[in-house]
């Protein structure tokens, strides 16, 4: 599940969805929409996340 994958690579770096959203350009609404399985995370969004994080795009996805 990406968006749980999402949430928790987020929280464990303490980062809020209105940071992530400022560092990332994506809008908090998305991120948000992501995270409850409400909206598909495409390969930009999650390279785009994937920097903010320091992590592998490929969980996300």
């Amino acid at each position: 599940m990406p968006g749980v994958c999402l949430r928790a690579a987020r929280t464990r770096e303490g980062i809020t969805q209105a940071k992530l959203s400022g560092m990332t350009g994506i809008p908090q609404r998305h991120i948000s929409e992501m995270e409850n399985g409400k909206r598909p995370v495409g390969r930009k969004t999650a390279q785009a996340i994937a920097k903010a994080l320091n992590m592998d795009h490929r969980v996300f996805l």
